[in-house]
């Protein structure tokens, strides 16, 4: 009985000596915690902060691969492309070029394509290329020549060094830089046209009659006695070969395919039907002035006119280049940007453009892709989208102002 009573009594001076150190005062109260701040920039910080300042899940080339390992990537590829724009070597007129996949595919020869990608971390090395050979007949569009065959090779080669800047296990984001490789040879072989070259030099024929009548009749005007030799020395004097590309407004496609030299000795004023011509017009003018104007002089001025057209179209068609062969390389910088996004596990989307050139090579030069891609595997993927190239080049006789576009296919291997 005595030790329960003991024990009692131990619990009770327990209890009141917990509860005497238990705080009761109102004023002795813990402080409250301050009520956590958010922002709307919270979500863009944090993922600047796991994906691109500090990666903690970055992007996997190969799942389950450490990301910060070596990686390679090898990519075969297919380019159905298509080509329109323009091309011209030195001695032929730019020719409008405008073959579908259809064409292009008819005229391939052979070509071999392909990408590579070498990555270290967030570094990495692209290299991306192809070479074409094309062959066949192809419309120059010019009045001066018929259809010519031509022969074609043209390869391209870029190698890039790329820096990831958005580096996520749902995708990534790269800025490269480096520079690509074009190279481009054409041989063309022609029939010049003709009947084209006659149709246009019976209009230059025509420009040049008038221009020199109105010459002539100037000359006569100024005369105080009408010496038809007198007239006619002026007139030779006066029209000089210069003066008379003027007054022909040569056509486009003849002054660019015919030297100016060429052009000079074909408008001489002293020799030949140009000058038959300036000394039958000196006289029906003089004759005109004379009131002695007569249907044979008029006649003789017609016939020397189509003897014109009909040297001018002879000396023309000896003087248009009929075969042309050529090779041209050069290299444009290039900074662009590529990226992927995983929309699972095994599909993706994938983008890439870059902009070149800056006068260095081309004018300016531009390439874009878009592709949705599939992974067979942890190490086998294919994509499927389309690819646009635009080149402007213009150096050296050699004229490339062309868009290539077209499907891409590949199947790739990483590892």
């Amino acid at each position: 009985m005595k030790q329960i009573r003991l024990s009692t009594i131990a619990a009770l001076a327990l209890a009141t000596t917990l509860h005497a150190e238990t705080p009761t005062s109102p004023k002795t109260k813990a402080p409250a915690e301050s009520p956590e701040k958010h922002s709307f920039l919270d979500p863009l910080e944090g993922f600047a902060r796991d994906s691109i300042f500090h990666p903690i899940a970055p992007f996997e080339l190969v799942p389950g691969k450490d990301p910060n390992s070596w990686g390679f990537v090898i990519e075969p590829y297919i380019w159905a492309m298509g080509i329109s724009g323009k091309s011209g070597i030195g001695g032929f007129p730019p020719a409008n070029v405008n073959m579908d996949v259809r064409k292009i595919l008819q005229n391939l020869d052979w070509a071999v394509m392909g990408k590579a990608e070498i990555r270290k971390g967030r570094w990495g090395i692209l290299a991306d290329g192809y070479y074409a050979a094309l062959s066949g007949s192809e419309d120059l569009g010019s009045i001066l020549y018929k259809s010519g065959n031509v022969q074609m090779q043209q390869g391209l080669a870029s190698l890039s060094l790329s820096y990831r800047i958005i580096d996520d296990r749902r995708g990534f984001l790269d800025i490269y830089a480096g520079a690509r490789y074009n190279y481009l040879g054409v041989q063309v072989d022609t029939t010049v046209d003709s009947a084209g070259v006659s149709s246009m030099t019976n209009r230059m024929a025509d420009r040049l009659a008038a221009g020199i009548s109105a010459k002539v009749t100037e000359i006569v005007q100024s005369k105080a006695g009408l010496i038809e030799a007198d007239v006619k020395e002026a007139a030779k004097n006066e029209l000089t070969s210069r003066v008379l590309t003027k007054i022909v407004d040569t056509p486009k496609d003849i002054s660019e395919a015919v030297k100016v030299s060429e052009l000079h000795k074909i408008l001489d004023s002293r020799t030949g039907a140009l000058a038959a011509y300036i000394e039958a017009d000196a006289d029906a003018r003089v004759a005109a002035a004379k009131g002695k104007l007569t249907a044979d002089l008029q006649s003789r001025v017609d016939a020397a006119k189509q003897k014109l057209a009909s040297q001018l179209a002879g000396k023309i068609k000896n003087a248009l280049p009929t075969h042309g062969a050529g090779d041209q390389w050069w290299v444009d910088p290039i900074v662009g940007l590529r990226g992927q996004v995983n929309i699972t596990r095994w599909l993706f989307l994938a983008a890439q453009g870059d902009v070149g050139g800056f006068g260095a090579g081309s004018q300016i030069a531009w390439n874009t892709q878009a592709t949705v891609g599939f992974n067979f595997t942890r190490n086998i993927f294919a994509e499927l989208g389309y690819r646009y190239m635009y080149v402007d080049y213009n150096k050296n006789n050699f004229l490339y102002q062309m868009n290539t576009f077209g499907l891409f296919s590949s199947i790739g291997v990483k590892f």
